[in-house]
């Protein structure tokens, strides 16, 4: 769908950014958080810590504001009445745009009522900001203290931003999502009606941020409704991830609810999973190296899916090491040489047929999965996990009290099909410095 063919109101666009107003001294944190929170739920975000170009900052903030947004966030708290740029230029910019039905203005507020704590204070961001009672009273207020606070707010901007775009999706029937998960998000305008950025890895790290995945959680629970109210019969999802997201998304949108689903690689090439997988036949494309092993009769199993050209089995012939499992299978294809996209059904159907082989001769649902392949098999892979509780890793190198060699650390846990996010629990271990609200 190419821009120009939808209606671009003056500085209004379905498809663009939400821009945050806050007051720096006091605002901050609330700000970066509900960024990171609209990020992981597919609401790009236009935040001046990581938009606002050098030069004039008022003149800068009045082009972002007319450069084509969705909506808005104002994050009020004690100090914003201090703040001339969010009075003076960015308020009656937004009151401005909040006039067009397309455009979505949000209050989130830190003031309680003195005579009832915890109570907002509906009153007061007209109060602060010296507009006329009702102004702001008027507006949707909400809490965004806490994390879940700050999902539920991400959201409704989702939920929203899918409704102005139902009637362009439901005309192709395809929900375009593009995904990130290492790169740095900025408010580049996208053709995208659902933009996925999470906090990149930490710095000397390869595997994502715990408080990421903890966004990426809360959000996929609520990708199916999204799906359901974007009309969309179909889905193609582009741009690049971890592994364990990948996957993760794949279990939000099984085979069970969504037919037809398209990952598109960084080389542009098209990976389709379209139904059920296709059942593994005598000529398989994927196959265990060797027979798998049997250390008990019950218990958690071990899939490694290790489909890269070289084999690199350091790692996980370590955690078999560390860990009791009752069997383990590594899969490689096989033909040498790169794995062509065309056989993405096949590749997932064998995957899934050597999950469940493995995981029912030996009476479990457990399953511990490495993925070891390109991006969009993990997602398709992902597709087809029902029923089973799926540990996943990622490979990290970081350098980490005793831990110096390459290793397959825990990621998240999925259970899919159970109701809900089908991230049961985030198992990544969270940076020992990292900063909450």
């Amino acid at each position: 769908m190419g821009r120009e063919e939808r209606p671009t109101p003056a500085g209004v666009d379905p498809l663009g950014p939400v821009f945050i107003s806050y007051r720096q001294s006091d605002g901050t944190p609330l700000a970066v958080a509900l960024a990171w929170a609209l990020r992981a739920a597919g609401v790009p975000v236009w935040h001046d810590q990581t938009d606002l170009p050098p030069g004039d900052t008022a003149k800068r903030l009045q082009e972002a504001l007319a450069s084509g947004l969705s909506g808005a966030i104002l994050v009020v708290t004690p100090q914003i009445a201090d703040s001339k740029v969010v009075r003076e230029v960015e308020l009656p910019a937004l009151l401005d745009l909040a006039k067009d039905p397309a455009f979505t203005l949000s209050i989130v507020s830190t003031i309680s009522r003195p005579d009832q704590p915890g109570m907002l204070d509906y009153g007061a961001p007209d109060r602060l900001l010296g507009v006329a009672a009702g102004t702001l009273s008027a507006i949707e207020q909400s809490p965004g203290v806490s994390g879940v606070q700050r999902a539920d707010v991400a959201r409704r901007l989702a939920r929203r931003r899918l409704e102005h775009l139902r009637p362009a999706i439901a005309d192709g029937g395809e929900l375009v999502l593009d995904l990130q998960t290492r790169v740095p998000p900025f408010a580049a305008q996208h053709d995208a009606h659902l933009v996925v950025r999470l906090r990149p890895p930490m710095d000397g790290h390869r595997r994502p941020d715990a408080r990421g995945l903890a966004d990426l959680q809360a959000f996929l629970g609520q990708l199916p409704q999204l799906v359901a109210i974007s009309g969309a019969s179909q889905m193609r999802v582009r741009g690049g991830a971890h592994l364990s997201v990948a996957c993760a998304f794949g279990a939000a949108v099984p085979t069970t609810l969504m037919g037809s689903v398209e990952v598109v690689d960084t080389s542009g090439k098209p990976w389709l999973l379209a139904g059920q997988a296709p059942s593994a036949g005598p000529e398989r494309v994927l196959v265990p190296v060797s027979p798998p092993s049997h250390n008990h009769d019950r218990g958690p199993v071990l899939v490694y899916v290790d489909l890269l050209p070289q084999r690199s089995d350091a790692a996980y012939d370590d955690l078999v090491a560390k860990n009791d499992f009752a069997s383990v299978v590594h899969m490689r294809p096989v033909a040498a040489g790169l794995l062509e996209p065309g056989e993405a059904g096949r590749m997932v159907g064998d995957v899934i047929a050597a999950v469940r082989e493995i995981a029912g001769s030996h009476g479990t649902t457990e399953v511990h999965l490495l993925l070891r392949c390109p991006y969009p098999v993990a997602l398709l892979i992902g597709r087809c996990l029902n029923t089973l509780t799926v540990h996943l890793y990622e490979w990290e190198d970081a350098v980490e009290g005793d831990a110096a060699s390459p290793r397959y650390v825990p990621s998240v846990v999925l259970r899919s099909g159970a109701g809900g996010s089908p991230v049961d629990r985030v198992s990544a271990p969270s940076p020992p410095d990292s900063e909450e609200l």
